[in-house]
């Protein structure tokens, strides 16, 4: 059975997605991470509609962060979804996703979350 609330996180750079992680389980909100985006795509496929909301990490190995939201996307377009970046060329944000820059402040990335997880509330 599904969480209610559930985020992914995508990020190849283990110390990051590590932390990312511990943040948000400490918020309240039970969170899957990945380091290899095929390896996401692949348990979406058997899990969709389980994932609310997955940050994606713009710089990937074997495909963008916007190339991992489009086939996420079509597997499950119920899925919101946010970029994070250290970069500003962008290229094929064509799903127009939200940027959060990097490096980011704890607090700042706990806002977006909530924001997202919880539109009615503020």
């Amino acid at each position: 059975m599904a969480f209610q609330h559930s985020i992914a996180i995508v990020e190849d750079e283990e110390d990051i997605l590590t932390l990312f992680t511990e943040i948000i389980r400490e918020h309240g909100y039970p969170v899957i991470g990945f380091t290899n985006p095929s390896s996401f795509v692949e348990y979406i496929r058997i899990h969709k509609h389980e994932i609310d909301l997955l940050l994606i990490d713009y710089k990937l190995p074997q495909m963008t962060g916007c190339d991992l939201a489009k086939k996420t996307a079509e597997i499950d377009p119920t899925i919101k979804m946010i970029l994070i970046t250290a970069y500003n060329d962008i290229v094929n944000n064509t799903l127009n996703l939200e940027l959060i820059h990097k490096p980011i402040k704890i607090n700042e990335l706990v806002q977006i979350i909530n924001r997202y997880m919880h539109p009615t509330i503020g």
